[in-house]
């Protein structure tokens, strides 16, 4: 039995017919699969100036004239989670 028969699949004509959608599909699926560890990387580095901010702003608090608390702890979580 053959399955191509069966199923009416013909994939020269499949590829004739859709080779446009079948190739920007390919496309986009490579674009995602090479983009995925950026944006994790970026989601990480997101959630670690979230806690070190929270960290931060849980110690003692530094005085300073130009900047608030907060301003003060988003800088500092952002260069501790950039290794600055």
């Amino acid at each position: 039995m053959e399955w191509k028969k069966v199923l009416g699949i013909n994939i020269y004509q499949l590829w004739e017919e859709h080779n446009k959608v079948i190739t920007s599909a390919g496309l986009f699926v490579l674009l995602g699969i090479w983009l995925n560890p950026l944006i994790q990387q970026a989601s990480y580095k997101n959630q670690c100036i979230n806690f070190a901010t929270k960290e931060f702003l849980a110690r003692e608090s530094i005085e300073t004239q130009s900047l608030t608390e907060l301003e003060l702890a988003r800088t500092e979580a952002y260069r501790f989670c950039n290794h600055i």
